[in-house]
């Protein structure tokens, strides 16, 4: 028995007509049999646990582990419990893997059926809430390529980042998010202003910058949200001028990098104020 499913599509910009969907199962008690993909499947759980039988054995999965199903393997599986699953269509990773100069040849890349490792798993949980809340376009790209460039560096035996293709203009990608905070921008477009791929500078900006490239622009619309709300501007102004696709965006960033909602935070900044 299964229920409370949810089927999104993503279309990854830059790629053919393949694309990622996501799966979430707010409860199921399923046992699938004997079956094949045709992408990469990535299955995380949020409480459930899970049984399957891959390549002639039987492996185990749950919280803080990631279940890895290469495309066309076939398997069996069990499932209990809340889950999320991410489809990777394979010349979608194939584009990543180029990213690490290996001639998008992916036929080597191998990875183990079950990985344990918490935090990759939040990497993969994050992309997928992402696409699923139908958060702003680079949120959605950076999210999937920074999860899925770690699964592959830290799983799939993939060099770091590459020498020979250079140093990404990361001081022009921070110059053009100061200037463009209230745009839609999308990572393809920022990744051909520091002139290298979407997944390397998705990448090497948080290596080099500290935090992801979305986070650095939430935190620029926070700052931005934050002057505006001390100049006496109400919340309804405030979220949009400040670049958030809607209220509920802009409260969730605000509150994570200043620790309180905006309506507390415009109180205390202006106690005989009306926000």
């Amino acid at each position: 028995m299964a229920s409370g499913l949810t089927v999104k599509h993503f279309k990854v910009r830059g790629s053919a007509d393949d694309g990622i969907t996501v799966h979430q199962w707010e409860s199921v008690d399923h046992t699938w049999p004997n079956h094949s993909h045709p992408e990469y499947k990535l299955g995380v759980s949020e409480g459930g646990t899970g049984t399957f039988f891959n390549r002639g054995q039987r492996y185990f999965t749950g919280p803080g582990k990631l279940l890895v199903i290469h495309p066309n393997e076939v398997h069996s599986c069990t499932a209990t419990g809340a889950w999320r699953y991410l489809y990777a269509a394979p010349n979608v990773v194939a584009s990543i893997v180029r990213t690490f100069d290996r001639n998008g040849d992916i036929e080597p890349l191998l990875l183990p059926p079950v990985i344990d490792d918490t935090q990759l798993v939040e990497l993969v949980l994050q992309a997928h809430r992402a696409m699923d809340d139908g958060d702003p376009q680079l949120d959605q790209e950076s999210a999937f390529y920074e999860a899925i460039c770690e699964l592959l560096v830290r799983h799939a035996s993939m060099p770091d980042i590459p020498k020979k293709r250079g140093r990404a203009n990361i001081r022009r990608v921070k110059e053009s998010l100061e200037a463009k905070f209230r745009e839609n921008v999308s990572l393809h477009e920022l990744a051909q202003l520091a002139g290298t791929s979407a997944p390397y500078l998705s990448r090497v900006f948080s290596k080099e910058v500290g935090i992801p490239i979305q986070a650095y622009l939430s935190q620029i619309r926070v700052r931005r949200a934050q002057q505006m709300l001390m100049d006496g501007e109400t919340l309804s102004n405030v979220a949009y001028a400040a670049g958030f696709a809607d209220q509920s965006h802009f409260t969730r960033h605000f509150k994570r990098f200043i620790g309180v909602a905006p309506g507390a935070y415009s109180k205390a900044v202006n106690p005989s104020g009306n926000s």
